[in-house]
């Protein structure tokens, strides 16, 4: 098939060729009888110089293309400045691509392609070319890296291996080489001008170039003149490739049994840059990449647009996503949100576990209870090895029995004083955790979490509504209440998938999150609030004042992990200095620092060793 579409792509690439000329000497005549007025706008004594010199560089092209591409696709990485990604040079977020690259070569059984990557374009993209299997290379930009989560960066790659086993990989370069001859003006007019524009120089004093204007005028007016056999270029491409994106995505899919490329395309579709390359090179290449590399903008595209994409793998998708945009703080019930490829077939829908209603306010730090020793935290390792009253031993050996731990210690959050004689509750499991070190209570929580097993769907359902009924039962509600429930869910399979998320339309919910994370803190009034002013100068860049009723922190912790990677981070990073950078952390905190950093996608192992190493020299 691609042998198909590439001899039909030759032939109408060829008459594409003939036209340009054709129409570039019948310019060209216009120009010669505006001069001379005897010539013929059609045919002059000067058409047949004219076009030798066209033709000639056309032609020079087209063998420098073909001597250039002589390695295949790392000829491609080495003219577009790519970095090869040398995994024991590799950063972290590098590291992780080569090692899915690894991953997905074993799998399917081919060698490994090499990675590149491009470092100064912030879209997300990347392209897949090569001649053979020995050369074959997959180019990434510095966007996707920075800004795919590892299950995205699965999907950007999965599609590249899916061009590679079909053999579109090796089409790319030909075809590049065949188009070469009609953009080559274009493509140097391009070139020029941008020698042009120095947008290196950070010093005022320093002297710019006596000759940019000559070189943006002259590349201008080159890049005018090319700009013919680009537009031709473009309607060949739309109407030979711009098809198959969608058999692409629909065959990745197949390939893996998953929809890992739709979320991909849903993290471009909310990126700020979307799949743009800024590359001189950025036309020639647009055949190759997993997304337009050229502006929305721009006619006559090759690939879809992000929307229709979407559209074609998940008809209701869009719909949602607009809702979404619409309703920023509705509840997750009110659309659905990544179903397995096989239910958009039979059209069954799933609908997400709600938080019980009213909605609660949130908790401020309570007053210390405890002696001010048994505040600060435990070491992670004698926390979990301490061994734990007999009750609760016993009742973690049963379904029933870890069901009620988990009750029991959060109707021991929630009622600090006394508990309630007709609370339906194991007052014996209560009776043994209050007689014990109250920092052991979530260590035993987790530990329950990962006895808790299977459920059916309304038992699971019914058993979370009522461990939510019981953190909220005064009418507020606590983050340390409701990371722990978003682990239950974890382990109950409730736990949303999370929807991709731009970070300017959640600035009311991060405002809220901020305050969550405040109230956790045993911190005066006067303190509190330059903490939280100097937060959310950091993260929105004004203070913004909301009201803290009817809260579902839930819901906010699900579209805060569907952030981009490094707004993750950024918020993570940001708590730490403001909160923890000067002072001793307690164990409480520590608990809530670390579900953050599982509830956005991180390790926290490090984290945690990192936080108590920097308590121990507080300390001493």
């Amino acid at each position: 098939m691609h042998k198909k579409n590439l001899f039909i792509a030759t032939v109408i690439c060829l008459f594409a060729i003939v036209l340009t000329l054709a129409i570039l000497n019948f310019s060209f005549g216009f120009i010669v009888y505006y001069l001379d007025q005897t010539q013929s706008i059609w045919w002059n004594r000067y058409s047949q110089t004219f076009l030798i010199c066209v033709m000639a560089i056309m032609v020079t092209s087209l063998m420098y293309e073909i001597y250039i591409f002589r390695k295949g696709g790392h000829s491609l990485a080495r003219q577009m400045n790519a970095r090869y990604l040398d995994i024991s040079e590799c950063t972290p977020e590098e590291l992780i691509a080569v090692q899915i690259t690894e991953s997905l070569a074993e799998q399917f059984n081919i060698v490994v392609p090499s990675v590149y990557i491009l470092p100064d374009e912030v879209g997300v993209n990347a392209l897949t070319a090569g001649a053979d299997d020995t050369d074959t290379v997959i180019i990434l930009t510095w966007g996707a890296l920075q800004n795919l989560d590892e299950l995205e960066l699965h999907g950007l790659l999965s599609y590249t291996f899916n061009q590679i086993i079909t053999g579109e990989a090796q089409q790319n370069i030909r075809l590049k080489i065949l188009f070469s001859a009609l953009i080559t003006f274009n493509q140097l007019g391009s070139e020029i001008a941008r020698r042009g524009f120095r947008s290196d120089i950070s010093d005022e004093k320093e002297q710019r170039h006596k000759f940019e204007t000559v070189l943006i005028a002259v590349g201008g007016m080159i890049w005018l003149m090319g700009s013919l056999g680009l537009l031709i270029s473009r309607l060949v491409k739309y109407f030979t490739l711009s098809g198959r994106t969608f058999k692409n995505d629909l065959q990745t899919q197949v390939l893996l049994h998953s929809d890992t490329n739709l979320q991909t395309l849903l993290r471009i579709y909310v990126h700020h840059a979307g799949s743009q390359i800024h590359s001189s090179y950025s036309e020639s290449i647009a055949h190759m990449c997993f997304a337009n590399s050229l502006s929305p903008q721009s006619w006559l595209n090759t690939h879809p647009s992000i929307k229709s994409r979407i559209y074609c793998l998940s008809p209701h998708l869009i719909k949602e996503l607009q809702q979404e945009k619409l309703k920023k703080l509705t509840h997750l019930t009110s659309f659905k949100l990544f179903r397995p490829f096989e239910y958009e077939e039979f059209g069954a829908t799933h609908i997400l576990w709600s938080a019980p209603k009213p909605l609660p306010s949130l908790r401020f730090a309570h007053a210390l209870d405890f002696e001010h020793e048994q505040v600060y935290a435990l070491n992670p390792i004698a926390r979990k090895t301490i061994e734990k009253p007999q009750v609760v031993i016993r009742a973690l050996q049963t379904a029933t029995g870890v069901r009620e731990v988990l009750v029991a210690i959060l109707m021991i959050r929630q009622y600090k004083a006394f508990i309630p004689q007709t609370a339906a509750v194991s007052h014996a499991i209560i009776e043994a955790l209050e007689n014990i070190d109250h920092r052991l209570h979530i260590q035993i929580f987790l530990d329950a979490c990962e006895q808790l097993k299977p459920m059916p769907l309304s038992m699971a359902r019914k058993f979370l509504t009522r461990l939510a009924s019981i953190t909220q039962s005064d009418g507020y509600i606590g983050l340390l209440d409701i990371l722990l429930l978003e682990k239950v869910k974890a382990k109950l399979n409730l736990l949303p998938v999370h929807m991709p998320t731009s970070s300017d339309s959640i600035s009311t919910e991060l405002t809220v999150l901020v305050d969550a994370l405040l109230h956790v803190q045993h911190l005066g009034k006067e303190s509190q609030k330059k903490r939280r002013i100097e937060i959310l100068l950091q993260l929105v860049g004004e203070d913004i004042l909301i009201d803290q009723t009817k809260v579902d922190l839930g819901l906010i912790l699900h579209h805060m992990s569907g952030l981009l990677l490094r707004d993750r981070l950024k918020f993570l990073y940001i708590a730490e200095q403001c909160l923890w950078n000067d002072r001793v952390i307690t164990q409480e905190e520590l608990d809530v620092l670390k579900l953050l950093y599982w509830r956005f996608g991180f390790e926290s192992s490090v984290m945690v060793d990192r936080v108590l190493n920097h308590n121990n020299m507080m300390i001493m």
